[in-house]
């Protein structure tokens, strides 16, 4: 199954978070879902990209992904994500 590990960008609206991606998809195919997780330096909070109705993930190569943020910890400046669409990867 396709996998994608290593630098990546969080986009919501004008915030751009710099992150270490660790993504994968669960079925092959052109339908497939993807999930995994990012993070960031500790002092990102998440909070803009939490209440952001537009989330994207962009990795170096510029492909992009829509993504939904799941729950996280203030200051772990780790964030699981659920992919929606096809893989950027």
């Amino acid at each position: 199954m396709p996998k994608y590990d290593g630098p990546a960008t969080i986009v919501a609206g004008d915030l751009e978070i710099c992150v270490e991606a660790h993504l994968r998809t669960h079925t092959p195919g052109e339908l497939s879902s993807w999930s995994g997780s990012v993070r960031a330096d500790p002092s990102e909070d998440f909070y803009e990209v939490l209440v952001s109705n537009d989330v994207k993930i962009r990795l170096p190569d510029g492909r992009t992904g829509d993504i939904i943020p799941g729950r996280t910890t203030v200051g772990s400046g780790l964030l699981p994500i659920h992919g929606t669409g096809p893989a950027p990867f």
